[in-house]
């Protein structure tokens, strides 16, 4: 089934990344035009902008019961904003050279991110500050993704492997792959049982997180894909790519459900709503979109 958007909001330059807040009535939206948006939702009206990155914006992310944002830019900082007044709270500088990807812990109290500088840095956002800096990759880091249960970081880049991370001990514990081109997009399906990997191909490859061994792969892209996220129920894989298309498959048998047409470029980024029936996306095309399946 091909579906239009439900929402069209607009930005200055290519967005990166979208987030839902934890009740999906608010949508933060970040871009190369080193803005980030917060839309109310379902109006899209434009609630505030913000603005202090000297970069684009690679990675937002709602935290405490959704009264501060969380983000990531190229300009090598993470920075935390009050929402209910739409302030500046603390910028965390870091990384040598661009900061290119970001998630937060399961319970907002950490962070990683990862940079072309080869490294991982681990983040005590609560004190605003450096936890660990992580290293063993021998390319720039593009993915990153923490486990439900908040046990394990896994992160992927340039070097083609999968590194996954003990929290506890920041160490490195083991590797998943190879994969056949550099890594894009990493996600966990909600049981912390399967890692969904996107790398600069067309395909979709599904891991068994315990074994390391590759479960299944999905090809219906036409060209490199470059985001991966499932539905919070897990029943869902959606993915986003450079051919301009949302796809939502079966988790399980990979079949698309829907096809999501509307964005004229690349697909950067894709967030579900945390009530499963929305789900947002971000493009090269200066466009975040909002779509109701």
């Amino acid at each position: 089934m091909t579906l239009e958007p439900l929402l069209t909001l607009r930005h200055n330059n290519a967005v990166y990344s979208v987030a839902f807040s934890a009740d999906s009535s608010v949508l933060a939206s970040g871009s190369l035009d080193k803005s980030i948006k917060i839309w109310e939702l379902p109006s899209g009206n434009e609630k505030f902008r913000l603005e202090g990155h000297r970069e684009a914006i690679c990675t937002v992310s709602f935290q405490d019961g959704d009264a501060k944002l969380l983000s990531a830019s190229l300009d090598k900082t993470l920075r935390t904003w009050d929402l209910a007044e739409g302030k500046l709270t603390s910028t965390m500088p870091g990384h040598g050279t661009y900061l290119t990807c970001m998630a937060p812990s399961p319970d907002g109290t950490l962070a990683v991110s990862g940079s072309h500088d080869k490294t991982l840095i681990l983040w005590n956002v609560t004190a605003g500050q450096q936890a660990a800096t992580l290293t063993g990759h021998t390319g720039l880091v593009s993915a990153v993704a923490y486990s439900p249960d908040g046990r394990f970081i896994v992160s992927g880049g340039h070097d083609l492997l999968i590194r996954v991370w003990d929290v506890e001990t920041r160490k490195q514990v083991r590797e998943i792959g190879p994969h056949p081109q550099p890594l894009q997009g990493l996600a966990f399906s909600p049981d912390g049982k399967t890692l969904v990997a996107c790398d600069t191909t067309p395909v979709v490859r599904l891991w068994n997180f315990e074994s390391g061994e590759l479960a299944t792969t999905f090809e219906h892209h036409s060209s490199s894909v470059k985001t991966v996220e499932f539905s919070p129920d897990g029943t869902l894989l959606a993915s986003g790519a450079s051919d301009a298309l949302v796809l939502i498959q079966n988790a399980a048998t990979g079949e698309v459900l829907h096809t999501l047409k509307g964005h004229r470029n690349t697909v950067y980024d894709i967030a579900f709503a945390p009530d499963g029936r929305q789900l947002a996306s971000a493009a090269f095309d200066r466009t975040a979109r909002v779509w109701r399946f």
